[in-house]
């Protein structure tokens, strides 16, 4: 989800300058090269017009740069790149991706500091708690997945998953009412492999016992 709106949102602000620079013209071909999936090409591009005189700011090549990585998959080399671009100016979203990407490697410690950042930026949007909900999920942090995963509910109250992994939370916290009232909205929002985060709320609540 996150990786599509960040795509969309940089297709969008291409289209917002006029080309008068001289690595403007570099960043549409990088972009032309880029919407045709050659993406050797358009990373060799847009990495040149980072030393010529353009519209774009540095941190938004850097995002572009990143995204092309992320197509790849190549997620370490993305890292690099979006680390770059929140040195100049940490943005939300940004941070967002970031700790998921730390998250992806297994860098747990830098996922959790990222998306406390993100919090701390903008403390009323869902993203960023239900993202370190369930990373304490996955820790067995039961308490703090409850925390932020009620938080990115209250915010985020249409997101399926997040009920889905709050239900987990509240079953191997031991509270079964709350596990099953975050279950029955996931149902009526059409989770996806809702049965999956069941069986896995049992086994967790099996443990409790």
């Amino acid at each position: 989800m996150y990786r599509a709106f960040f795509v969309l949102t940089v297709l969008f602000s291409f289209f917002l300058f006029s080309c008068s620079k001289p690595g403007d013209l570099t960043i549409s071909r990088a972009m032309k090269s880029y919407q045709s999936q050659d993406y050797d090409t358009a990373l060799s591009l847009f990495k040149e017009s980072l030393e010529e005189d353009s519209h774009y700011s540095p941190e938004l090549i850097y995002n572009f740069i990143a995204s092309i990585y992320l197509q790849q998959d190549d997620v370490e080399n993305a890292l690099v790149y979006q680390e770059k671009s929140v040195e100049i100016h940490p943005e939300y979203r940004a941070l967002v991706s970031l700790g998921m990407n730390y998250h992806l490697l297994g860098r747990d410690e830098e996922a959790e500091r990222t998306y406390q950042k993100a919090i701390e930026l903008n403390p009323q949007k869902g993203e960023a708690y239900a993202s370190l909900g369930a990373l304490y999920l996955g820790q067995g942090s039961f308490s703090a997945a409850v925390e932020n995963l009620k938080k990115a509910a209250d915010y985020e109250p249409k997101i399926a998953v997040i009920h889905a992994n709050l239900a987990i939370a509240y079953a191997a916290s031991g509270d079964a009412d709350g596990s099953e009232r975050e279950f029955k909205i996931a149902e009526e929002l059409n989770c996806e492999n809702l049965e999956e985060f069941k069986a896995r709320a049992d086994e967790l609540a099996v443990g409790k016992k």
